[in-house]
């Protein structure tokens, strides 16, 4: 019955859902005028770098090209490494040096990690931008969810009482707040599927969803 809606919040990159917010128009001018050729996009696990990443390489293939080999790389283009926390101090240290060559280089990693790699003494030394990946503010969230169920003609199945509880348990996490949602809109299928009692989203549907992600 809820496909189409629940296909919306699943946990996945797609570039055809991007959605502008604060942050991500600040983040993303921030690393289009950015003149540095060491560049770090740190974040917390969900808070949109990959899909920044994605975005970018989309938008703007002339300008950026993704990592994978060094026999590959255009010294014309920015280099994006996602992940970048999974390098080897080898693999750090060599794309270092292409930095130095002139060639910028944009670490897309998780903050701690990237906090980290930038207190050793080779990077330290050296001129770089930190670029921080934010949470979602409440009204931001709002606007993204009610979209997507208003699409798919059910903006009666939630309310904005369970979107503020959704809001506080994600902490503005993006990827966070579409898992509890993409769970939520499952044990909600099941109930309208099989005339069980459950209508819509609310606490005890949000409740069960919380306990399946161990969020509760």
């Amino acid at each position: 019955m809820l496909n189409n809606l629940i296909e919306k919040f699943r946990d996945s990159i797609d570039i055809k859902d991007f959605f502008s917010y604060f942050n991500f128009e600040i983040v993303k001018e921030e690393i289009l005028s950015s003149k540095n050729n060491l560049i770090f996009l740190l974040g917390k696990p969900g808070s949109g770098k990959t899909f920044m990443i994605n975005y970018l390489l989309n938008k703007f293939p002339e300008k950026y090209q993704n990592f994978s080999n060094y026999d590959e790389i255009d010294k014309n283009k920015t280099l994006l490494i996602d992940e970048a926390q999974l390098l080897s101090n080898e693999e750090i240290e060599k794309l270092r040096v292409l930095s130095d060559r002139g060639i910028q280089i944009l670490f897309a990693m998780h903050e701690k990690e990237g906090e980290n790699i930038i207190k050793k003494p080779q990077f330290h030394s050296r001129y770089y931008e930190k670029i921080y990946m934010k949470p979602l503010n409440y009204e931001e969230f709002e606007k993204y969810v009610m979209k997507k169920f208003q699409e798919s003609n059910y903006p009666e199945i939630i309310t904005k009482k369970i979107l503020k509880k959704i809001y506080k348990y994600s902490k503005g996490n993006f990827r966070l707040s579409k898992k509890i949602i993409f769970t939520a809109l499952n044990l909600l299928d099941f109930s309208l599927r099989n005339n069980l009692e459950y209508k819509k989203i609310d606490n005890c549907i949000l409740t069960m969803a919380l306990i399946e992600l161990e969020l509760k």
